[in-house]
């Protein structure tokens, strides 16, 4: 484990975890920054996101490697507010979609995909690992259009 502090920044806590994964006692080929429960309305949070992938390049130039913004099926119309504001300020690659195992079809995602150009990388159908599949345009399209 990456050595941490007691109420440490997020950014402090990646900025070591990067330090820590990369050193030659580790050297991970993947380090994985969940950053959940953020609010595209809530500047404070959002400061801080861009403040911790700010931390993540400056200990490793070339990082982060992928921006993914995980987007909830159920969200409607504004997962496009929600993806607009995360790609102005993070510079997303990619997206996630999920909870598509119940009567959502996360068909607004399509209106996110068109405005921001952005691939959609994966799909949540269920709760456990094997869930979270690699994103099939034909299988999607089917489920919209049943």
């Amino acid at each position: 484990m990456a050595p941490y502090e007691k109420n440490m920044k997020p950014s402090a806590v990646l900025y070591k975890a990067v330090e820590y994964a990369s050193s030659n006692e580790v050297k991970a080929d993947i380090l994985i920054a969940d950053t959940s429960g953020r609010l595209h309305t809530n500047i404070n949070l959002m400061n801080e996101l861009v403040k911790s992938k700010e931390a993540i390049t400056k200990k490793m130039p070339t990082a982060p490697h992928e921006v993914l913004l995980v987007l909830d099926g159920t969200t409607g119309l504004n997962m496009l507010n929600q993806a607009r504001e995360f790609n102005r300020q993070l510079t997303l690659s990619g997206l996630i979609l999920t909870k598509l195992d119940g009567t959502s079809r996360g068909g607004c995602v399509v209106s996110v995909v068109d405005e921001l150009g952005l691939p959609i990388k994966f799909v949540g159908v269920g709760e456990a690992m094997e869930d979270l599949q690699p994103f099939n345009a034909d299988v999607f399209i089917d489920s919209l259009f049943p």
